[in-house]
This record gives C-alpha cells, structure tokens and sequence, in this order.
C-alpha cells in the first residue's frame, strides 16, 4: 500500500468507491465515453481537489467567480457584438489583422491576455482604487462596468479604443492618468484621478475637447457607460438615468453622476445594438425618446449622456464626471458637484491631489542618480507603493488582486519601510495577531504553507528597521504560536528515505510553482521565520524559546539537504528543484529565494549557482524570466528577483535585466504579472502589479545601499557613466538595520568623494564602498589607506566621513 493510500484511510477507500460507482452509473446513462472520464479524473488529481494532497484555497472561490464568470460570458457576448465600440484589448484580440488576435474556436473562456494593462488612481491608506486602461476607459471598481469617453462629429464617432496615436502618461510622476487622443481635428484629454469630495473619495474624470484649428466645429462629446472591463466582458441587466440627479445607476448600483447636464440621454439593450451604432447611424432603429431605464437579460446593456459643443477656434471646453469606488455605495453628488460649479471643483480637487501627492512623495528615502530610467523607476513605484498601502493592509494589485497575502506582503512591507514609511507598516502588521488561527496558523489562505515564514519574517524584519522593543514584546506570543504550529505540522510520519520527512506537506505553495506539491519554497520560508523568531527572542531574554525555534530550524535544513540529497541522486547533477520529484523548469524560481530575500544561501554555492545559471539559460527571453507555469509571460517581478541575486555577486547581467524590464513598461510606468512575449502588453494578473512595484523599489535602494550581514555595502553595482565628472549621485533617509542614512557621492575627472554619515543609531561593523573602475589610491578622512591592487571595493570604518577614491578610468 502507498504512502498516500495509508494517508486516506479506509473511510476515505470506501468514499472513493462509492463515488467512481456513482460515476459509473452516470456515465453509462448519457454515454460519455471512458477517455473523458480519465481525462477529467487527471484534472481533478492535478488540481488537488480529490483531497489527498492538501487543501486548494477556499478563500479564492469569490475572486475566481468573479473573474470566471466573466471569463465564460466573454466570448459568447463578443460573437454577438459585430459593429459594438469593444474595450481595446477585446477589439485587438478580435481583429484578425492584429498580432494579438486569438481565435475563439473550441474555447468556452476568453479573457484579456494581449494587453492586461491597467493604471490604479486612489489614495495613500484608502482601501479602494479605480483603473484606467490604455486607452482612457474608466473602471471605477473591480470587476465593475466601465465608463468610455468619445468624440462625435456628425454621423462620425471616434473612439479611444479604435484610434491610433492615443497618447497616456502620469500628471507629475504620481496616480493621476492623463489620455489624450485626436478626433477630426479637435484633441480631447481625459483626466483621471481620486480625490474626496465631502470627506468621501471618489473617482473623478474631466475630459476636455480643445479645437486647435481657426474654424468653428459643432461636435458631441459623449459619457458612456459600457458593459465590459480591462478584464472581460461585465453583464449589466439593469441600466437607468435618473435626469434630476444626473446620475447613471448600472445593475442597481449608483455608477456615474454627471457634472453638468447633458444634452441628450441614449439608453440601449442588446436587441437595439450599441448606443455607439446609434450615434453612427442616426437611422438605425432605437428604444423611444426619453427612456430612462432598461432592463436587459442578456447583459448587454449600454447608455450614452451626449453634450452638444459648439467649439470656435482656439476654444476648449471641460466636461466632468464622478463614480464611486465600490459598489453599493450613494455618495451625495448632487451635494459634492453641483452644476453650477463642477468644474471649478474638479480642477480644485486636481491641484490638491498634485500637492498631497508631492508632500507624501517628498518624506522619506529619496535618490538622485544620473541616468533618467532608474530615476523615474524609483520615483515613480515610490508613488505607486504608497498607493497600494490600503490603511490597515497592503494589496499586491488594484484590481484582480486587492486583497491580502501574507507572502505579497513579505514583499511589500519591507519596501514600505525601506522609503521611510514604518509607521505604515506598523499598522498592517499590528493586524497579524488577529489574522492568526488559535493553533498558530497565519492564515491569508489555507493550503499556503508558506504563510507562517512569511508573517515571522516580515513582523521580525520591522523590529530591525526600527529598533522598536515595545512593538517586538507584543508580537512575541504569535511569534511563538507560529512556531508551534510549525513544530506540529511538519511531516514525520513518512519513510526515512522519503525525499519529503520532515518538510511542510504538499499545498498550493506560491500558486506560481505549479498544482499541489510539496514545495521547498514554504520550507526554506519557514526556516528563516524561525530563525527570525531565535533572534528574536534572544533579543528578549528567552532563551530557551530561542533554541526551541533553532532546532526546528536546524532540523528542517537538514531534511532539505537529504532532500536535494536524493535530488541530486535522481537527476545526476547538483541543482535545486522547485520541488522533489521535478527537475530544473521555470518553478525553480521558488528556490532562489534562499538568497534574495532571506539570505539562508548565497550565490556562490555549488547547488544554488548551477540553478541559476540554469534557469537563466532555460528560462530567459529577451533578458527577462518567462514562467511557463500557470502565471505565463515575461515576469518583472520574478525576474528581479534573479537580478538581486547577481547585484549580491556584482553581476551586471542584473542592469541588463533591469533595463530589458524598463523597456517594457507602460506608458505610466505600470507592468502586470506577466508580459504577453508577443504583443507586450499584459498575459496575466493584474494589470498594474503590486509586486512588481515594490520590487523596483527593492531592487534600486539596493544598488544604491544594502545590508549584508553587519555591513553596509554602498553602490554594490554601478555604471561608469553614473561617475562623469560633475556628476552627483545621491541617497537621502534611507531607512536600513542600522538606522537612517544619507550619503551623496561627487564624480571628478580621476575622483570620486563619498561623503557619509560618520555615525550610525546602530553602527555597521564596516561601510563597503564600491566603483565601476580600479581604484588607485584612497584616502579616509585625509589619511591614506591602503588599496588593495585591481580593486573596484574597500572597505572602511562606520565613524569614516569623507572618503576620496582615486579612479583608472
């Protein structure tokens, strides 16, 4: 009898027969054929779901239905919409002309899989943000229907999705979305962004139609609501205007309330077509004049608010619109953006969110360096980051993925507390006591094992960045409830030669490794949480806590190295799986996480060096890391893990990949999950990937300074350009174990001056400076010192100030 037979028992033996004649009979009644079933009991088993490899998280059932039912409703929607104004990903993926074409065929699932961008607008520390696409559509909840913005000339409409030469970039570096595009000689701009109104946020959108020419044109801009996403298509049964409120209240919810009063109203179902074929064709049958409300079965529901311009030369005119950010919500509109006064207001609530932005962004750790792409990479994800952070929480996405795992967040929060901002991350973590179960278990979702490191990681790491005791003593009991849970959930009960005794049972893992496995990624988590949790409570005083954590540790490695052991028996070579039964494939990426961010390994390391450079030569695409695994495309966030691992060992391969990654971003500067290799645009995720902006952020506050151990290394990677006379590159208030620092370094012809602290709250055992070329001579303080010959790095002491480095360019 198997492992995994003992493991079910005889209870779940018989379930299983009583199931496969359940099947049997079930089968035989309509004639499905064996092969089916086979295929379908193969799915199942891959999946996890027959229950014998540990649990497929539940807590993802309303996001996946969600998004699935999107999913299903896409493609049979899209073959019913000839002729419709489709969101532009949807309209490139049904052109066969396009190369993002994708034929519907045999699939019952179509979704956004060419262009999955999107820009997130909210507020630092509140918990809802709206998105703006590529092409200006406005969806002001996830998974909401959208708000599009036209132009209409005549019989002639020009829509943003079906232009050419649409124009997108960020109002100042910060979450304020600006679209631009031509319609028949005249320029509309749409702006948007969040702001509160009253107190209340919401999304605010003003479009402007200007006419650059001499002659006067009579045009239409027009406010549509549309029944469709950046993700997919979004039924909407019930549509209504309420023409005293002004308002738009799409499957009951209030939608969109309008500045000023509109020309005309158009409400369509799907028997009469898209407003959009009733403004192009003024023949076209209709529902009668003065509709308000519409209710529509099929979900293909559409309205349009038409204001009438007459636009003399050089004149522009300013339209504005709010929506709420969540559903089920009735701000008082009427109160917050009177007719009378809205633009006024808009333009007000634009020049506050510019000013707030900019007191916000200016605070904590900043940069100067002389190369424009790692300037605006910093700046911009500084924003961003700062976005995500919901109040109480910190999301890795604003809009497929708002919501809360402990692993984004082992990211996430300590890029928070690297810019300066640990009060921020103090408030969510101080949550993580709550979001713990009674036997230990941190749970954001059950069957990720990897979640208890995670938290322990995460809650220590703060205590270093800060220092703070108090805080440490009040996470100290959870810290200890998840080691326990550790201790107990380990699995013992196998053989000795099992390659998995005494690591963590199979689960979901990191959902990007591949179905249900036991994964070394939740192990090699858990052993630094535990580790974290030794120096913690030696910090303390509890010593004997301290060992107890240790040598679960200590035992925990030892069973991964007679695991990679038997790894390296099976396959023949020294490298590290993602898991015990595979070999080297794109997962493996798990496993590098024992040198960025935990440090448990380093580059150098025989088993650990093959891996990577086996995953850089079976996994990389245009310098970029591909996952063919689940989460498919050019990963940014995945592939600056990698570069971490090179800036530890000085490889410039990391700004290769760095740079290839910057290529690919949005105009706003947004990347989602993975990187469509064909159209560039989004395969998957989030469109505006949370992960992947704090791990910008961690990537360049680490060229420009990083721990290693109990030293500081200051431009561990640097380019020679960075050191052309006159140049000067520079970190303010950088959050690190040692307390805050500053330095800047100033470039001569054959020098460069490091100007440093002097004195740390926590002083490192030594600063390691670093150049891009053969030092020559050094002087620490106005004393010389000696340089070892060929060197690009010295060392010198904390108390050192003024360094001057002589350079052989």
């Amino acid at each position: 009898m198997s492992v995994e037979e003992k493991q079910i028992g005889f209870a779940g033996r018989v379930k299983s027969m009583i199931v496969e004649a359940a099947i049997e009979r079930v089968t035989k009644k309509f004639g499905i054929q064996k092969s089916a079933v086979r295929n379908m009991k193969s799915f199942i088993k891959l999946l996890g779901m027959d229950g014998s490899a540990g649990d497929t998280p539940r807590e993802f059932l309303a996001l996946i239905a969600d998004m699935w039912s999107g999913f299903l409703l896409t493609p049979f929607a899209q073959q019913q919409m000839q002729g419709w104004v489709l969101p532009y990903w949807l309209a490139q993926q049904s052109l066969p002309s396009s190369q993002s074409f994708i034929p519907n065929g045999h699939s019952f699932l179509e979704c956004n899989i060419t262009h999955r961008n999107w820009t997130g607008v909210g507020l630092s520390g509140f918990p809802n943000e709206a998105v703006v696409d590529p092409r200006g559509l406005v969806t002001p909840w996830p998974f909401a229907p959208s708000v599009d913005v036209w132009v209409r000339v005549g019989d002639q409409v020009a829509c943003p999705s079906e232009t050419d030469g649409v124009k997108q970039e960020l109002e100042g570096g910060i979450p304020v979305v600006r679209t631009t595009f031509e319609a028949f000689g005249l320029e509309c701009v749409i702006t948007t962004f969040v702001s509160p109104l009253a107190g209340i946020p919401v999304t605010l959108t003003s479009a402007t139609v200007s006419n650059p020419g001499a002659d006067a044109v009579r045009a239409s801009l027009v406010v549509s609501v549309r029944p469709y996403n950046p993700e997919s298509i979004c039924a909407i049964n019930e549509l209504s205007y309420d023409a005293g409120a002004r308002t738009f209240t799409a499957n009951g919810n209030v939608f969109v309330y309008l500045g000023q009063k509109p020309s005309a109203i158009m409400l369509s179902d799907f028997e009469h077509g898209d407003v959009a074929q009733q403004l192009r064709d003024s023949a076209r049958e209709r529902l009668s004049e003065g509709t308000t409300s519409v209710a529509e079965p099929i979900g293909l529901s559409t309205g349009a608010a038409i204001f009438d311009l007459d636009l003399s030369g050089g004149e522009s005119v300013k339209i504005c619109f709010a929506c709420p950010l969540s559903a089920e919500t009735h701000p008082p509109f009427n109160r917050m953006l009177p007719e009378r006064d809205s633009g006024n207001i808009v333009e007000k609530a634009l020049e506050e969110q510019h000013a707030n932005w900019a007191e916000l962004i200016s605070k904590g750790m900043s940069i100067n360096v002389p190369d424009e792409t790692y300037q605006k990479a910093f700046d911009v994800n500084k924003a961003f980051l700062l976005l995500l952070f919901d109040g109480r929480s910190i999301t890795p996405g604003v809009s497929t993925y708002h919501m809360m795992w402990f692993r984004d967040a082992a990211y996430l929060i300590p890029a928070l507390e690297r810019i300066g901002h640990a009060d921020m991350a103090c408030d969510i973590l101080r949550t993580y006591p709550e979001k713990q179960a009674a036997d230990g278990f941190f749970c954001s979702q059950s069957g990720e094992w990897d979640s208890n490191g995670q938290a322990m990681y995460t809650l220590i790491n703060h205590y270093r960045m800060t220092g703070d005791s108090s805080f440490l003593k009040d996470m100290y009991p959870s810290l200890m409830r998840g080691a326990g849970w550790i201790k107990e959930t380990r699995q013992l009960n196998l053989p000795t030669d099992d390659p998995r005794r005494g690591l963590l049972p199979s689960g979901i893992s990191a959902e990007h490794f591949g179905m249900i496995d036991v994964y070394y990624w939740d192990d090699l988590w858990t052993i630094c949480g535990l580790r974290e949790v030794a120096f913690a409570a030696r910090e303390l005083g509890f010593k004997s806590d301290a060992i107890f954590a240790d040598e679960i540790a200590d035992e925990m490695w030892r069973a991964l190295e007679a695991s990679w052991a038997a790894v390296e028996k099976r396959l023949g070579r020294k490298v590290l799986p993602t898991a015990p039964g595979r070999d080297i494939d794109s997962g493996s990426i798990g496993v590098i996480s024992a040198i960025y961010p935990l440090n448990l390994m380093t580059p150098q390391e025989e088993r650990m060096a093959n891996t990577l450079r086996e995953i850089i030569d079976r996994c990389f695409y245009r310098d970029t890391f591909y996952h063919g695994i689940a989460h498919c495309g050019l990963n940014a966030y995945l592939s600056l893990h990698i570069a971490q691992c090179l800036l530890k060992s000085r490889d410039r391969y990391a700004f290769t990949i760095f740079e290839s990654l910057m290529s690919m971003a949005t105009p706003t500067y947004t990347f989602p999950e993975a990187i469509n290799p064909l159209t560039g645009g989004g395969a998957f995720g989030d469109g505006h990937h949370g992960w992947a902006v704090c791990e910008f952020i961690n990537f360049l506050r680490n060229v420009m300074l990083m721990e290693e151990g109990d030293r500081l290394a200051i431009l561990k990677l640097s380019k020679p350009e960075w050191f052309a006379p006159g140049n000067i590159i520079e970190v303010k208030n950088a959050a690190t174990f040692f307390g805050e620092v500053s330095y800047s370094v100033n470039c001569a012809n054959l020098a460069a001056t490091f100007n440093l602290p002097g004195s740390f709250e926590r002083p490192p055992a030594a600063i390691e400076l670093n150049v891009p070329f053969e030092i020559t001579s050094c002087k620490v303080d106005g004393r010389s010192v000696k340089v070892e010959p060929h060197a690009r790095s010295l060392e010198v002491p904390p108390d050192a100030r003024k360094v001057v480095v002589k350079l052989a360019r």
